[in-house]
């Protein structure tokens, strides 16, 4: 499993909003450890903290990513 499919199953990277390929090769170039890190904070903070955060369609907050 890639970093990239590890981040859309945790619900970092929404997938009707795919990567570019520089995004996807960035992100997999990331550590296992940061990956997990990640994942870590989204689950601490949860879901209703990040949905207040950045909307669908924030393009100019962290891209496709929802950190």
């Amino acid at each position: 499993m890639t970093n990239v499919d590890r981040l859309q199953q945790a619900g970092l990277i929404q997938v009707h909003h795919p990567l570019t390929d520089a995004e996807a090769q960035s992100v997999n170039q990331l550590s296992s450890t940061e990956i997990d890190a990640l994942i870590s904070v989204r689950v601490k903070l949860g879901d209703a903290f990040f949905q207040r955060k950045v909307q669908d369609g924030d393009a100019h907050r962290m891209g496709t990513v929802l950190l």
